[in-house]
């Protein structure tokens, strides 16, 4: 992944605040209402006189001088077209050339000099509309989703002495307690220190079904208590909680273009010059050489130079990956940019993690052996009190499970100089003897008597530096959709699956064809999954690399998509990662490639859309077959298409359901 991790930002081909990259100079989230209606019903009303006085003069109805329908019309041209004007010219002294602005003005100056006063007034009507319009939809596309996350109180109760205290969220420190009723959206991450409630985390993970959550158990921002009021110790700042975090990354993944906008970039470059160029030449060559009347073919080529711009490709491209992120975001999926959308949706291979991705990583005890005494009816515990307290500061799953099921017995234990060793296990002093805890990798090298175990399951080891102490088994668990979501990412194009484990060969293949899985790699360290994956990509295929971002870094900055799962808290899956799922359900895997292929899908419909109506209006009038209609189709070719494009791309915010059958 490392040619993907080049996260370049390429410069728009105007010099303006413009996050959609379009090349006209004003911003199209600057949704002044007020001024809007004022241009609308202020225009519209000279525009409407101007043309009635200008058939009633023509008609010979009624004697009028002929600058009376021409007042009207330029009162309706500056009305409207003003900022229009003043924007072309802004575009121009920041040497924007070819900015929609300067087309427009041009075009629509240009047919008032021919006579055309209608159809100048119309052009910047109708496009000043298009720009309303356009605003409206980029507005929406964004507050949907920032409206999901970003619902943030004004206030937060925090327990100060004996009493409550209302302050903002963002004067919260670390290690003050907060109150947090029901109905009441947490703000900042934290850990409850009182009290149990049922938590409504749809705005993180996407998933209905309420949490509950008691003493000690950890709450992310965005979090809502339902029916509990509950006490909780904030963990970090405001600025540095989850829903901030979220909503940072959301913001930086529009940076972080895909081939496709760079694409459109480059090509507005280019083709916005070639067109205004043969527009030009539409205007000048037929009069000059084939003695064709200047009015005809001025109204002609300006009908060409309005529909020459390229807004509808360069708004509606990088709206179009926008809403992909954003439909994933409502999924509980964290995109961290379009361009890893666009490699997902081609990805052809899909290698998973084992443990906490197509595994609960939730393990069930199995049994104990001691190396003196088989552990039987409890009697007796220094072995698991032991790995319980070597195992106390580890995040990984099976850590946890030990934590869980035997972590009272080493309450008492002193616990010092813990160390992790990645893909092996951990060591520590407890009460005073040094002790190393993991898989027969790392027991080989610590101890010289060491036995492996014959039950079938995951086998922690434990060692002192003077004898092999015994083991402990567990089992892992396969989630329950692990099975459903490969097939449906079959079915969406992943055509090869891969496992990789550091577990042993036996329990590893009875997962695999368990869930599926096509091809399975087991007793692997981390930077041996990293080169599996550099393998896997030598050979042509575009990897997508999925785990639970423990000890995973390797394997997915190197892969084409690195897929963190359950990283709602996790600093290191979000930094590690390009896309992270907040939650533990892999088929939320496959509603990202669903989505992804949207997404690129909308993107290929406005390219061939937009393009192909741009250049048969071009055609059309070159060759004059719409007569007086040109310039009225022109603008359609302009703004309606830019709409339809737009209307088109906020379909990616939808997101279907995934079919196995």
């Amino acid at each position: 992944m490392a040619d993907n991790h080049e996260h370049t930002h390429d410069e728009c081909c105007c010099e303006h605040n413009h996050e959609h990259a379009c090349s006209c100079e004003h911003n199209h989230e600057d949704i002044n209402k007020g001024q809007f209606l004022f241009k609308l019903i202020g225009g519209g009303f000279f525009l409407i006189a101007g043309y009635i006085l200008n058939e009633v003069a023509e008609k010979g109805k009624i004697d009028l001088p002929d600058f009376s329908f021409l007042v009207c019309f330029m009162l309706s041209y500056l009305i409207v077209g003003f900022d229009i004007i003043k924007e072309a010219v802004e575009g121009v002294m920041h040497k924007d050339i070819f900015n929609e602005n300067l087309l427009m003005t041009i075009a629509s100056l240009g047919a008032f000099a021919v006579g055309e006063y209608s159809e100048g007034c119309m052009v910047v009507f109708l496009f000043t509309i298009g720009e309303f319009l356009q605003g409206l939809a980029l507005d929406k596309s964004r507050k949907s989703i920032k409206n999901m996350l970003e619902a943030k109180v004004e206030v937060v109760n925090i327990i100060d002495g004996e009493k409550e205290k209302a302050i903002s969220p963002e004067e919260v420190k670390i290690g003050d307690l907060m109150i947090i009723r029901p109905g009441e959206k947490l703000d900042i991450d934290g850990v409850i220190t009182d009290g149990t409630s049922q938590f409504d985390m749809k705005s993180l993970t996407g998933e209905t079904i309420p949490v509950t959550k008691g003493v000690g158990d950890s709450v992310l921002a965005g979090s809502v208590s339902l029916d509990g009021t509950v006490t909780v110790k904030a963990e970090k700042e405001y600025k540095d909680s989850t829903v901030s975090r979220i909503l940072d990354m959301l913001e930086k993944s529009q940076d972080k273009k895909s081939h496709a906008q760079k694409f459109i970039t480059r090509f507005a470059r280019i083709y916005t010059p070639i067109v205004c160029l043969i527009a030009v030449l539409i205007m000048v060559v037929p009069p000059l050489f084939f003695n064709g009347q200047w009015h005809e073919w001025l109204y002609r080529g300006l009908s060409a130079l309005v529909v020459s711009c390229p807004c509808a490709l360069v708004i509606s491209i990088p709206l179009s990956f926008f809403a992909g992120i954003g439909a994933c975001s409502r999924e509980g999926i964290l995109v961290k940019g379009g361009n890893y959308l666009e490699i997902l949706a081609k990805a052809d291979t899909g290698v998973f993690d084992k443990t906490g991705t197509l595994t609960n990583g939730k393990f069930e005890f199995v049994t104990c052996e001691h190396n003196h005494c088989h552990c039987k009816d409890n009697q007796h515990r220094e072995l698991l009190k032991i790995i319980a307290a070597c195992e106390r500061y580890s995040n990984h799953p099976i850590a946890k499970s030990i934590n869980v099921a035997f972590g009272h017995y080493a309450d008492e234990c002193e616990v010092k100089d813990s160390k992790t060793y990645a893909g092996l296990g951990v060591s520590a002093i407890v009460d005073g003897v040094k002790y190393y805890v993991g898989n027969e990798k790392l027991m080989k090298e610590h101890c010289n008597d060491f036995k492996e175990t014959n039950v079938i399951g995951t086998a922690i080891y434990c060692c002192s530096e003077s004898e092999f102490m015994g083991d402990i088994v567990f089992a892992d668990i396969i989630k329950q959709d692990s099975k459903d979501a490969l097939k449906a990412l079959k079915k969406l194009g992943i055509a090869k699956t891969v496992m990789m484990t550091g577990d042993k060969e036996e329990i590893a293949k009875d997962i695999a064809s368990k869930a599926g899985i096509d091809t399975v790699y087991s007793r692997l360290m981390p930077d041996e999954k990293a080169n599996i994956v550099s393998e896997l990509q030598k050979s042509g295929s575009t990897v997508v690399y999925t785990g639970d971002g423990i000890n995973d870094a390797p394997v997915l900055s190197q892969a084409d998509v690195g897929v963190a799962m359950g990283g709602a808290g996790s600093d290191i899956a979000v930094e590690a990662s390009d896309m992270v799922i907040m939650g533990d359900s892999l088929s939320k895997l496959a509603i990202g490639k669903k989505v992804a292929k949207k997404t690129i899908r909308i993107v290929h419909e406005n390219i061939i859309f937009a393009i192909a109506v741009k250049l048969l209006i071009i055609i059309g009038c070159a060759i004059g077959i719409f007569d007086e209609n040109a310039m009225w189709l022109a603008v359609f070719g302009d703004v309606g298409v830019c709409l339809i494009a737009i209307a088109n791309s906020l379909r990616a915010l939808r997101v279907g359901k995934i079919k196995n059958k």
